[in-house]
């Protein structure tokens, strides 16, 4: 049976409690409509924009952070992603455990730091991702619908990489969407765009430029009364646990412009969520399926799904919930404990669910407007 009851965590935590033989119906119930009906590279012309119908519906859309499915620096071997996605013989192995909280929604999006391509030359930086054209085939495999390629990575093999892994997810008919040049869809009725765009340089520096403005004219661009804007944030420094100043005071000025929600990216761990007005920023994500590390230092991450109510022409945000996962299903570790990689990562529940919850509130507690509460499903 499905109920909500509070338990307390350091801070209070509305859980949603689930019988172990219950999770597969319950998860899989109402899945198969996610149609994507416009890429995000059409021109305007044909994205004209379908406004809410009469009747109410509720919209899910669901975010998980940093995937990265190819070599590093050129290196393909035991251990790393290439080789342990061949061993596997599963197309979809990255998300087959998530699987099916990615069907139980309207539109699931990933940020991918990496490029599908054969090109050589490199970007003039540490470290470079690249995979085979055949790995975009893993996204509708998974039923991951949009990817983000608003990072610092999408460059590693310099603007042909880029062209290449563009034209790949397109071939798989994934669309991507990165700066200036947003997905665009339709949902139950409902406009429902989603921008990227991106602060990093190089591995780590930080840039921010013109982003501020630039995302805040795409949002302006976009929403109108009864559609849905997200912006999904490539931003901040490795390893904060939380973020900058500016990055606070960024995403609440795209609140303040118009979008419902923000989703960042690129810490490689987790940060904090804030309800801002009514709306949820959340700053990172932390990695998800990773390959540019053979170890899971910070395994802790999650799949944050947002509510959406549209009717009568109108949209508002109904509330958000996560999935505590970890980036691994690896269950040995190294010599110094730390848990290896298999570019796989798994829900987690019980205790481990709580710790991972907790950790995301603990860090949400620093934030003017952090979330006092989350939403999330454990087994009992």
């Amino acid at each position: 049976m499905l109920k909500t009851f509070r338990k307390p965590i350091g801070t209070l935590l509305t859980v949603l409690s689930l019988m172990a033989s219950a999770v597969p119906l319950w998860l899989v119930s109402g899945c198969g409509h996610k149609p994507i009906t416009s890429a995000p590279s059409a021109p305007a012309a044909a994205r004209a924009p379908k406004q809410a119908t009469g009747r109410d519906v509720e919209i899910v859309l669901s975010f998980a952070g940093d995937c990265t499915f190819g070599s590093v620096n050129g290196d393909s071997g035991a251990g790393r992603f290439p080789s342990v996605y061949r061993r596997s013989g599963q197309l979809g192995y990255p998300f087959a455990l998530v699987r099916p909280w990615l069907l139980n929604d309207d539109l699931s999006v990933v940020n991918f730091e990496c490029t599908l391509t054969d090109a050589v030359p490199i970007a003039d930086k540490q470290w470079h991702f690249k995979g085979p054209a055949r790995y975009a085939a893993i996204f509708p495999a998974s039923s991951v619908e949009a990817v983000g390629l608003s990072n610092n990575h999408s460059h590693d093999y310099l603007q042909a990489g880029f062209r290449d892994t563009v034209a790949n997810f397109t071939r798989a008919h994934v669309p991507v969407f990165y700066q200036n040049v947003p997905c665009v869809t339709t949902l139950r009725g409902v406009e429902t765009v989603i921008i990227g765009d991106c602060t990093v340089v190089g591995e780590n520096t930080t840039a921010i430029g013109e982003a501020p403005q630039r995302v805040v004219g795409e949002i302006r661009r976009y929403k109108k009364p009864g559609n849905i804007v997200v912006v999904v944030m490539h931003w901040g420094s490795e390893l904060d646990a939380v973020p900058r100043p500016w990055q606070q005071k960024m995403g609440r000025g795209f609140i303040d412009a118009g979008a419902d929600a923000v989703v960042g990216a690129h810490p490689h761990v987790v940060q904090g969520i804030e309800r801002y007005k009514g709306k949820y920023i959340a700053y990172s994500l932390g990695n998800f399926a990773f390959g540019g590390n053979s170890l899971a230092r910070y395994p802790e991450t999650f799949i944050l799904r947002l509510r959406f109510h549209a009717g009568g022409g109108q949209t508002r945000v109904a509330g958000a919930s996560i999935v505590p996962c970890w980036t691994t299903s690896e269950r040995t570790r190294n010599g110094a404990g730390v848990l290896r990689n298999n570019y796989q990562p798994r829900p987690v529940f019980g205790k481990t669910a709580d710790q991972t919850a907790a950790l995301v509130l603990a860090r949400s507690a620093g934030l003017k407007y952090g979330v006092k509460e989350l939403e999330y499903l454990r087994l009992r």
